[in-house]
């Protein structure tokens, strides 16, 4: 996606570069512009684009805006009853785990990512 100064993204584009089904990419778009991690525009010269203030975001925000934050909650085995009062038996080996994950989707922003990928050095395609 570009940035708010250089042409917009279509949805097309990004679906077609991503390999991802347009009706799906088009949820997906939908939520994050919901919650702020995008911008859109309609019309001739519409599509999607992103400032800098967007850009700030981190990989947390992007996956609250699409799957929520419940992985990093629920019990690691599927269990209904786990909690710290009656643990499943992975319960604080997840607990471990999921923080960490937190912290290290928290310390990546949407612009440090893209700069990896723009660089070669990461790959966010299928």
């Amino acid at each position: 996606m570009k940035s708010e100064n250089s042409k917009k993204t279509e949805l097309n584009e990004i679906a077609e570069e991503l390999d991802i089904p347009k009706p799906y990419l088009a949820k997906i778009m939908q939520q994050l512009v919901k919650r702020g991690l995008a911008r859109s525009t309609k019309g001739p010269n519409g599509g999607f684009f992103m400032t800098q203030k967007e850009k700030t975001k981190n990989l947390l925000n992007v996956i609250e805006a699409i799957d929520g934050l419940e992985y990093f909650t629920r019990c690691g085995l599927g269990m209904d009853y786990c909690e710290p009062e009656n643990p499943c038996p992975i319960h604080e080996q997840m607990v471990k785990i999921r923080a960490n994950m937190m912290k290290t989707f928290g310390k990546y922003t949407i612009e440090s990512i893209g700069k990896k990928v723009k660089k070669g050095e990461l790959t966010i395609a299928r």
